[in-house]
């Protein structure tokens, strides 16, 4: 055997997975279905093929939804990748998007775009501001040359006149369109009109072929519109058109006729409103005056009122009855206090140590000492003490001492 590389089969079936991975990388294919079946994990399995060869494809579940039903016969277009199932060694295709050959690679790149987006946040519902319900200034990015701004000005000057509209003007297809729109959006954002910013921007074009709405699926229109500080209503063409742009913004509109529908009150209907709040109002107004005048009328009809005297008499009765409860004031709160205090001072001389003194009584202390002495024991011969009486003390030296 010769010194050169021996591989095993999994090596082999590894080595050549990634040289067509890395080699060649993401493709479009073309080609027939042949076989179909989907696996009970949902992932779909299904043959290529062309006058003279096949191909095995796959696409895994949780990849962007196949547009239609495949079916035997029918030519697609696949994007993905080519690679090895190690395995079994078996060359086959990852489909990432299954498209039908009739609906053009722009539709493709429309949902590989759109996935993209999805994936990193720009779709959230999380994002979306609500629309300011009566607003006045209102910016409109479309082309100046377009139906769509007559319609939405037109609109606009039916139901809700009160709003400034200002165009941002901006080419709505051909190549730059794009990168017009993406300014205008940053213009409209940035605009102050009496000193503050637009309530709202309307981003729109009036209907067309696919080609024609191509502007509104540009990555950088979706980024600008995301990237917008105010709220974005996206009105691309008719009502079955569906743009980039729409999942972006804020508010989606069919039209942009509908766009400025939803997006302000009717004015017909403010004043509708208005009027038959007025008129609740009035009623309201109304029964409260009526109430009023009634306890008018009841009070006029009192006492009271007939004989003014009676209410100064009555004040006059109440003060003298606060009068006295503040004159007997003192004596209903010292009395108890004073017989309180009585009563601890006779029982503080009645517990003096000194009262017995004066009944001949004498308390001996040790010198130097506080506590009094209670039997002989207490002392020994030679220990001075000191005798209390009721008038003065008398010092003394123990001699003796008898404990029985």
């Amino acid at each position: 055997m010769n010194e050169e590389r021996v591989y095993t089969v999994s090596e082999l079936n590894r080595v050549a997975r990634e040289l067509l991975e890395t080699e060649l990388g993401d493709v479009w294919m073309k080609g027939e279905v042949g076989d179909v079946s989907r696996a009970p994990s949902g992932h779909l399995y299904f043959t290529l093929k062309d006058a003279e060869a096949e191909i095995g494809v796959v696409r895994f579940r949780g990849r962007s939804p196949v547009l239609v039903a495949l079916e035997p016969g029918m030519v697609v277009l696949v994007f993905g990748r080519t690679t090895v199932y190690e395995p079994r060694g078996r060359y086959q295709f990852v489909a990432s998007l299954v498209q039908p050959v009739g609906a053009g690679l722009l539709h493709a790149a429309f949902e590989r775009l759109k996935e993209r987006l999805r994936e990193e946040g720009l779709f959230d519902a999380s994002h979306k501001r609500p629309l300011p319900r009566f607003p006045l200034r209102i910016g409109v990015v479309t082309s100046p040359s377009g139906a769509a701004f007559h319609d939405i000005t037109s609109v606009l000057a039916r139901r809700w006149p009160l709003a400034h509209v200002l165009l941002f003007p901006a080419s709505v297809q051909g190549e730059t369109a794009p990168g017009e729109l993406a300014a205008a959006l940053d213009r409209a954002g940035r605009f102050l009109l009496d000193g503050a910013l637009l309530d709202f921007v309307i981003l729109g074009r009036g209907g067309g072929a696919a080609e024609d709405l191509a502007a509104f699926n540009d990555e950088r229109v979706a980024r600008a519109v995301y990237a917008c500080p105010i709220p974005v209503v996206s009105a691309v063409g008719h009502d079955i058109d569906v743009s980039i742009s729409d999942f972006v913004a804020d508010v989606r509109a069919p039209t942009p006729s509908a766009a400025a529908e939803l997006a302000t009150p009717d004015c017909t209907e403010m004043a509708n409103l208005i009027k038959r709040a007025a008129a609740h109002l009035a009623i309201a107004i109304d029964s409260r005056c009526r109430s009023a005048e009634r306890a008018f009328h009841s009070a006029l009809r009192r006492s009271i009122v007939r004989e003014p005297r009676r209410l100064v008499e009555t004040c006059a009765q109440r003060l003298d009855f606060y009068a006295g409860r503040l004159l007997g004031f003192p004596n209903a709160v010292l009395e108890p206090r004073i017989a309180r205090f009585r009563h601890a001072d006779d029982l503080l001389r009645l517990t003096d140590p000194r009262r017995p003194l004066h009944r001949g009584y004498s308390i001996t202390y040790r010198v130097g000492e506080t506590s009094p002495v209670r039997c002989a024991a207490d002392v020994a011969p030679g220990d001075e003490i000191e005798t209390v009486l009721a008038e003065g003390r008398i010092q003394s030296r123990v001699e003796t001492r008898r404990t029985e």
